[in-house]
């Protein structure tokens, strides 16, 4: 490619630069996965309108059924009423269902012996081709079903309903191995099962999946949503992450990877590496495991495999807490793939080097406040008090490290299953139950306070003078969930999304403007380089090596020789094409031997450069082609260092004397100390290229006249005293005897720099011109930063600075009354071991009928529900309104 085309090229993708240009819309696949939480492969072929209806069922659900190469989707037109995602290697038989009503219809079967009907409705020609569409990839599929022999004996669902175990009474269940699952089964799961209701989630879900299938074949109806909310059972908890967040068809998806990348990077260390080693003690060490070598191996190695997956990100902030989590109830294979989904698709931009997307959603968070709580939104702007000191850990660490973990968990549950909006939701909520409260605060430290109680109290009951004894036994936990998902079902995925494309160049404008001031405050030897310069330097050096806002991370910190050409083109009049000498300045600039050229690289060189010293100009242009570095230039050497100049004089624009009105020669204050220049330049004259032409000509003949033959033993012979300009030479044979590769010979910078002396020109090319053609001017579309740009992303980073402190001294006094609170559990559990009643006598009997008892659960919500409507009102601050 030439350098004209990759110019042209690099040009057409720099518009993303532009504050102003619109954002790209995803593509119609890109939807598709992100709607329904498939792999990058996963390509949407065809669709089509159908009824759908379960077996036996008189029930029918109108909506799409999509295709792609792997996954059979089925959405209903009324959301949150019926779906699936169903592999097509999960599908056991396939047939044609005569049908009267409809013109055609298909009878499906799944490996779960889940049997459903399709009514296809539509034109003959669309429904022919889309069955015919699916009947080629149902067997293209077919010798991917030998993934499943390993796939489905790491799902706990399948070992609760394995035919083996149903035929075993249940006094002899226990010996039969259970999948290898998270840190829960080894040292317990956080809370007591019997007051979190375990074995009686566990029963509902045992009804819901007999019915509607499990895992890879789970049909979602609203009870689906709903068994969610009211929280998961244990055993089951890691299964249903990883089946809601999408992660479950990732790893499906790509069998062995995980395995592999241990193989392949076993023993090898970076700077994540690192990162992560100085975390690992810090990730949740309540709980017991991660005080054990167990946990922490687990954790140490599904962190370092992700930061060798993606090394673009690495290892990032509070991460390490995110997989701490996910560890407790899934095997590191899982935790795995559940954190590619988090970092790619769930929370993009949340764990990266810039942290764009936990920024950004702040932005979101604080207009949200505004909107639906504008008088105690008020009250905090007056007061000074940042809401990002509490909000931004809540989002970064997705509320893990701000409340006890039973609840955590709780709203996890709900936010792989609902997505980014849950965060929104809770964080809403929390504010709306603490109003009255937080109307009364008058700093950071009150507001953290406040809301540091409420946490370590969601356990107590919310109305605990009720007359109702359910009432009184809604805990304020239950409180929070209803008002989140109640009050603040306004806040759908559709305001956040326009929130956001509201905020994001804002908040990347602030990201890059405060990246770019702290990169510069560090950059040293750049010479005379004004502040502006380096500014400028900064911007088109990653505006040269990236297509992508900076704000979403430096995609790559060095620049190679092709990219290299792209930025002088950009600030240098002469670089018009590739030439030896462009090779020779990247060489010289990288001073590592890094292949690359980082921005303190090309700071340090520009700097050298833009010096205006004639000598260390001279000195400068010599040291390009002395390439052994012995003060020597040979006879090749003196060819190329001619074409060197004659590549950058004949491009240069015409440029005028400015010589001093007194007439002295044109040079520097250094030069005009160190050598009595006789030349004077005109004002009025102008050098043109076509001067430099004939000055480098005579310097060509000059430089073989008095080069020093390499044999020379005279020291006294490498010294030509210039008396006066020498005139060239008359003696045709002299010159071939210099050109003559037999006789080889050098010149040195003495010589050199005597040789340009006796030319004005050149002269004037090395004292200002040569300096004069680099311009290092603002490049197109940058320096667009706004005083109040700054300021957000100052108040952002300050903030948020200011938080961690405080948060993490905070964390440590919650650690230790967690530490206390999970001692009188275990004490409680051990106490309740002896007194255990029928409820518990299976660890996951799943075969008991579902009784009332059981199904008191699922009503928690709805006494909850009359609770808040019955209960304190906080009339100080509004409910929130629709956006």
């Amino acid at each position: 490619m030439s350098l004209l085309s990759a110019i042209r090229n690099k040009a057409a993708s720099l518009t993303l630069f532009d504050p102003v240009a619109a954002e790209p819309r995803p593509t119609r696949d890109e939807i598709f996965q992100q709607t329904f939480r498939l792999p990058p492969s996963a390509q949407l072929e065809a669709s089509i309108a159908i009824e759908f209806s379960i077996d036996a069922s008189s029930i029918y659900f109108p909506g799409k059924l999509l295709l792609s190469q792997s996954f059979l989707v089925f959405d209903a037109l009324d959301p949150g009423t019926c779906s699936f995602v169903m592999p097509l290697v999960a599908m056991k038989r396939v047939e044609r269902l005569a049908s009267k009503s409809y013109l055609f219809a298909l009878y499906i079967e799944t490996m779960h012996d889940l049997k459903f009907n399709l009514q296809f409705v539509g034109l003959r020609g669309q429904i022919e081709d889309f069955c015919a569409r699916l009947k080629a990839n149902l067997r293209a599929n077919m010798s991917k079903m030998r993934l499943l022999k390993d796939f489905l004996p790491t799902l706990y669902s399948e070992y609760m309903f394995s035919e083996h175990r149903a035929q075993l009474p249940a006094a002899k269940r226990d010996p039969i191995p259970v999948p290898a699952g998270g840190l829960g089964q080894l040292f317990k799961y956080p809370g007591d099962a019997r007051k979190l209701r375990d074995k009686s989630k566990l029963r509902l879900w045992g009804e819901y999946m007999r019915d509607h299938g499990r895992n890879l074949t789970i049909i979602r109806l609203p009870n689906f949503q709903k068994l969610v909310r009211v929280g998961l059972p244990n055993v089951l908890r890691g299964e249903i992450w990883e089946l809601t967040s999408g992660s479950m068809y990732l790893r499906l998806s790509n069998p062995n990877v995980y395995e592999s990348l241990q193989k392949e990077f076993a023993g090898r260390t970076s700077l994540a590496i690192e990162e992560i080693e100085k975390d690992l003690n810090r990730s949740l060490p309540e709980y017991p495991a991660y005080q054990s070598d167990e946990g922490i191996e687990r954790l140490r190695r599904v962190l370092t495999m992700y930061s060798w997956r993606n090394e673009q990100v690495g290892y990032c902030q509070a991460m390490n807490i995110v997989v701490a989590a996910l560890l407790i109830y899934m095997s590191e294979e899982q935790a795995f793939w559940c954190l590619c989904m988090l970092c790619d698709h769930l929370v993009p931009g949340y764990y990266s080097q810039t942290m764009y997307g936990t920024l950004l959603d702040q932005k979101v968070f604080e207009a949200l406040v505004e909107k639906t709580m504008p008088i105690l939104w008020d009250h905090l702007v007056k007061s000074d008090v940042q809401l990002s000191v509490v909000s931004l850990p809540w989002f970064l660490s997705l509320y893990i490290n701000s409340m006890p973990l039973t609840f955590a968990f709780r709203i996890l549950d709900v936010f792989f299953l609902e997505g980014p909006k849950v965060l929104f939701q809770v964080g809403l909520a929390i504010l709306r139950i603490n109003g009255e409260e937080l109307l009364d605060v008058a700093d950071d430290g009150a507001f953290i306070s406040i809301l540091k109680d409420y946490f370590l109290h969601l356990d107590d009951s919310a109305h605990p003078t009720a007359e109702n004894e359910k009432l009184r036994e809604v805990t304020r936990f239950q409180e929070l969930m209803v008002v989140a998902f109640r009050e603040f079902s306004v806040i759908t995925d559709d305001i956040i999304h326009e929130q956001r494309r509201k905020h994001k160049n804002n908040v990347l404008d602030g990201i890059e403007s405060f990246a770019k001031r702290t990169q510069l405050r560090n950059l040293h030897k750049t010479g005379h380089l004004a502040p502006q310069e380096l500014a400028n330097v900064y911007d088109r050096f990653f505006q040269a090596l990236q297509s992508a806002r900076l704000g979403f991370g430096p995609l790559k910190t060095l620049m190679d020789y092709s990219t290299f050409q792209i930025f002088m083109h950009g600030i240098a009049e002469w670089a018009v094409e590739p030439h030896d000498f462009l090779q020779r300045l990247f060489h010289r600039w990288d001073m590592d031997l890094r292949g690359g050229l980082s921005l303190q690289d090309v700071a340090s060189g520009l700097g050298a450069i833009k010096e205006e010293d004639i000598m260390s100009s001279m000195a400068y242009f010599f040291e390009l082609y002395d390439e052994d570095g012995d003060g020597k230039v040979d006879r090749e050497g003196i060819l190329q260092l001619s074409e060197g100049l004659l590549y950058i004089t004949r491009n240069l624009s015409p440029r005028p004397a400015t010589a001093a009105a007194d007439g002295s020669a044109l040079s520097s204050p250094t030069a005009s100390n160190s050598l009595q220049s006789s030349i004077s330049l005109s004002d009025s004259i102008p050098v043109t290229p076509l001067d430099y032409l004939s000055s480098i000509s005579a310097f060509i003949q000059r430089a073989f006249e008095y080069a020093t033959p390499d044999d020379a033993n005279d020291p006294a012979s490498m010294i030509a005293p210039l008396i006066d300009a020498p005139q060239p030479s008359t003696t045709t044979v002299k010159h071939n005897a210099a050109l003559d590769p037999t006789h080889p010979l050098h010149i040195t910078l003495a010589t050199f720099r005597m040789v340009v002396l006796a030319d004005e020109a050149l002269e004037r090319f090395f004292a200002h011109d040569f300096a004069a053609s680099i311009k290092l001017t603002p490049a197109k579309g940058m320096g667009r930063e706004k005083g109040s740009l700054r300021e957000l992303f100052d108040s952002l980073v300050t903030d948020s600075m200011r938080m961690a402190g405080e948060f993490r001294r905070r964390i440590d006094e919650m650690e230790k009354q967690a530490r206390e609170q999970q001692a009188r559990e275990d004490a409680a559990v051990r106490a309740a071991q002896n007194n255990r009643d029928d409820d518990d006598d299976d660890d996951d009997d799943v075969g008991g009928a579902v009784g009332d008892k059981d199904r008191d659960v699922l009503e928690g919500l709805d006494i909850a529900v009359g609770g808040m409507r019955s209960g304190p009102s906080s009339s100080r601050v509004p409910a929130p309104v629709n956006s």
